[in-house]
């Protein structure tokens, strides 16, 4: 049974049952197995919890005021006006607010608890064992994308055909090579990892055998061919020599694909902006699918700590040890310096852990008492190390980031929007307020408040 036929089932949405297991944090292996079936358990508690469930989806399914939501989780308005106030939403913006976050994952960000839940699914002892860190949401959007591929009746059925082409955009390091091979994975296909080194060559002498290689790769069923840096070699202002003949190569394929069903090939590309493209490569019949990829927000950085600090260790592990002394694999132990890690990306996450390990490598070797101490020293040296790449540049192209996914899949993904958000106005540079008490405003001062109010919404600084 896929999570579909579950829902059907149930008479409750797919989309406000994605949505729950995403809300309450739920480990994605506790209600789907790898071929993608509803697991036993999970079937069992969403029969006997439906009545909840439906609460749950009707609340989804709606936009709500803020005395609604109050009203819905039983707390005080002053506690949910708070919760918007907090995360940078104005208070007069704030009291005649309409949004469709769920009532119920706000009540679990100002402290509600649902012990039911938390019993049937505890939280897992073993991160490193994790199929997915985090990125419920995420995944399951994905799903729902690749759905041409996994529903051969999709085309039939609702005229929906195969994308030609997809784009996966985000900051540098938020992992989009990591969910390209998921999304290859998902579908049933071979992922193909082409460089943009290889791609951007001189193709007066590569020309020959690219063409061979692609056509070669063409002519094998299920192929995805993943372009890394792709905004980097079709860009508006056409300066790359190579431009125009990566181009025509790469159309040419994609309008082949199209024509013959029974070659099945999907070129994916990566970028960091996507409004670096010229506009034709995103129109239809090109690369027409463009898949937002997100830096990781605090509860998944936690996560990520614990999964990259213990992947692929022994029993007998040091570390293993010295984690277990501090009770250092438990989530919490790690949400508050997960909480200052604003704006990390995975592979700034993999920084700090690898900063850290060698730090306390360093203590294991000098210490022959093996009596080693996670202390605040050590972490925060790890920690700066890591921030290191938290530039004024790579901010900036999460704001340009965050502003084209509101562009384009606002109400998908609005948990993440509104976190985001919260993490870059930390960031965002203060203007000095005026002093206007027994002053007239000249037209000098009037226009200086004009600039302030319409300063670039990528204007941050460290």
């Amino acid at each position: 049974m896929k999570l579909k036929d579950l829902s059907n089932e149930l008479e409750i949405s797919l989309e406000s049952l994605q949505n729950f297991i995403y809300d309450f944090n739920i480990d994605l292996s506790f209600c789907i197995d790898e071929q993608f079936n509803v697991t036993e358990k999970f079937k069992q508690f969403t029969l006997k919890n439906i009545d909840f469930l439906k609460k749950y989806a009707e609340d989804h399914s709606k936009e709500k005021t803020l005395p609604e939501i109050a009203k819905t989780i039983g707390v005080d308005e002053q506690l949910v006006l708070q919760f918007f106030v907090s995360n940078g939403i104005p208070e007069e913006l704030a009291k005649n607010i309409k949004t469709h976050i769920s009532s119920f994952l706000i009540h679990i960000y100002i402290g509600g608890k649902y012990p039911f839940i938390d019993e049937a699914f505890p939280e897992t002892q073993n991160y490193a064992a994790k199929r997915l860190v985090g990125y419920t949401d995420l995944y399951f959007y994905l799903s729902d994308m690749m759905d041409p591929f996994m529903n051969k009746d999709q085309s039939k059925t609702w005229g929906i055909s195969k994308p030609a082409g997809m784009v996966l955009y985000g900051p540098p390091g938020s992992g989009k090579i990591f969910w390209a091979q998921q999304i290859a994975q998902m579908i049933g296909y071979e992922f193909v990892h082409v460089y943009k080194d290889y791609l951007a060559g001189n193709l007066k002498t590569n020309k020959n055998s690219l063409t061979h290689f692609l056509n070669a790769k063409l002519q094998q069923p299920k192929t995805m061919l993943f372009i890394d840096s792709l905004d980097e070699l079709l860009t508006k202002n056409g300066e790359q020599s190579v431009f125009s003949e990566n181009m025509e190569l790469i159309n040419s394929i994609l309008r082949h694909s199209q024509k013959n069903i029974h070659q099945e090939l999907l070129i994916v590309g990566s970028a960091e902006i996507l409004n670096l493209f010229n506009d034709e490569v995103l129109a239809p019949g090109r690369f027409d699918m463009q898949i937002p990829i997100f830096p990781p927000n605090a509860d998944e950085r936690a996560q990520l700590i614990i999964y990259h600090l213990t992947q692929n260790l022994i029993d007998e592990s040091p570390l293993l040890a010295i984690l277990r002394k501090h009770n250092a694999l438990c989530k919490s132990f790690w949400e508050p310096l997960a909480n200052q890690m604003k704006l990390f990306s995975n592979t700034m996450i993999i920084d700090f852990t690898q900063s850290l390990k060698k730090r306390l490598y360093a203590l294991h070797r000098k210490d022959e008492t093996k009596n080693i101490e996670l202390s605040d020293k050590v972490l925060m040296a790890s920690f700066n190390e890591a921030k290191a790449k938290l530039t004024t540049d790579y901010i900036k192209r999460c704001a340009i980031f965050l502003i084209e996914v509101k562009q384009n899949l606002g109400q998908d993904f609005p948990h993440r929007i509104l976190e985001l958000e919260a993490d870059l106005e930390s960031f965002q540079a203060k203007k000095a307020p005026i002093n206007k008490i027994g002053f007239k405003q000249d037209d000098s001062e009037k226009q200086t408040i004009a600039n302030n109010k319409s300063a670039d919404p990528t204007d941050l600084a460290l």
